[in-house]
């Protein structure tokens, strides 16, 4: 049975006795994609509002009804099962489902060790539950016309959710797009991306975590949506999942992360290759132009593809002439280098660099 939600949501409905809300995306990267989230969840969580959409998730708002306090809700969203659902392998649907839901697991994790550093600029992470995910279950349509359902219910039952502080403020993409020409002064745009670098710092320091292990984060998905801007220009980094996780003593890979084309550097194009904190260095110079010429890079993709495949292109630096102070646009000209070693070599040396063309704004 299908009734009207009693929030922005959709519509709620009962599978297995018990209630869940389905809707569609609003907004964001993944508008228009269908999700199904028990209400309440985990039976503590009452889901209440749509937050916001990008990568491989989403956020909603809602309600912690055992501190009555409010929080956000991050989900996984893109799942690629529909190939093995087409031939009925059920294996193969149940590879696909681990990886996001190790991402999100690992999220949790970046966030209690940037929090734990002092860094109160990403959301505080109040929990990780799980609860079951009925959209997976289908029916789906299979290559021969017929019907398969997926039917693991220890998988169904297994979906993830990471709780986090709720935040308040517009995503930086929302301000441009509010802002006369789409674009911010300099000193506003040196405000905002200070406190970006001052995260991605903390972010790149190498991490023990046991004898033979030691991490080392990239974020690589720096852009306007995933930018959250409270009172005073306050800054909250969100989706912390995106970040490429390594062991820098083996070299090994052990999360990929996702970019986005435009903004990312050229390294990015290439699946296999380690990314170095070089790459954050070129992304903030990315978001710095268009911060402060109001022309998102994405404008320079073309039409072939789009932002969720890695790509790099040419962002035309004379255009930032008569937008802010020669030295900026020195800056953000060695950002953009497309030879890594070129850059400024981490995040914690342009932070320097930043901070000092603020402090003599």
């Amino acid at each position: 049975m299908v009734v009207p939600a009693t929030d922005v949501l959709g519509t709620t409905f009962t599978w297995g006795g018990r209630t869940f809300v389905r809707g569609v995306v609003p907004r964001g990267d993944n508008r228009g994609r269908v999700f199904t989230i028990a209400q309440p969840l985990a039976g503590r969580y009452r889901v209440q509002h749509f937050f916001a959409s990008g990568g491989m998730g989403m956020l909603l708002e809602g309600l912690d009804e055992r501190t009555g306090g409010s929080v956000l809700i991050k989900a996984n969203l893109n799942y690629d099962v529909v190939p093995y659902a087409r031939v009925r392998d059920q294996e193969g649907f149940t590879n696909q489902l681990r990886l996001p839901r190790k991402t999100l697991e690992m999220e949790r994790r970046i966030l209690v060790l940037l929090r734990n550093a002092g860094c109160n600029a990403v959301p505080h992470p109040n929990d990780f539950v799980f609860d079951t995910n009925p959209s997976l279950a289908g029916p789906y349509t299979t290559d021969d016309q017929g019907s398969w359902t997926f039917d693991d219910a220890e998988m169904l039952d297994a979906e993830p959710y990471l709780i986090m502080e709720m935040v308040h403020g517009q995503s930086l993409e929302d301000v441009l797009r509010e802002a006369p020409e789409h674009k911010l002064s300099e000193i506003r745009s040196l405000r905002i991306m200070c406190q970006v670098t001052d995260v991605l710092r903390t972010l790149h320091e190498p991490k023990p975590m046991r004898p033979g292990m030691t991490w080392q984060l990239i974020y690589q998905d720096l852009k306007p949506s995933n930018l959250l801007v409270s009172g005073l220009d306050r800054v909250t980094v969100l989706d912390l999942g995106g970040c490429q996780l390594l062991n820098i003593e083996t070299g090994q890979k052990l999360l990929p992360g996702a970019a986005t084309a435009g903004y990312c550097p050229p390294e990015c194009e290439q699946p296999y290759s380690l990314l170095t904190p070089a790459a954050d260095v070129y992304t903030v110079g990315s978001n710095l132009f268009q911060l402060l010429t109001g022309k998102s890079p994405l404008e320079y993709l073309g039409p072939s593809r789009g932002p969720a495949q890695p790509r790099a292109v040419h962002l035309d630096t004379r255009v930032l002439e008569g937008q802010c102070r020669p030295a900026l646009i020195q800056l953000i000209q060695r950002c953009l280098d497309p030879e890594p070693a070129k850059r400024f070599p981490n995040a914690q040396a342009l932070h320097r660099t930043l901070s000092d063309l603020l402090l003599a704004s």
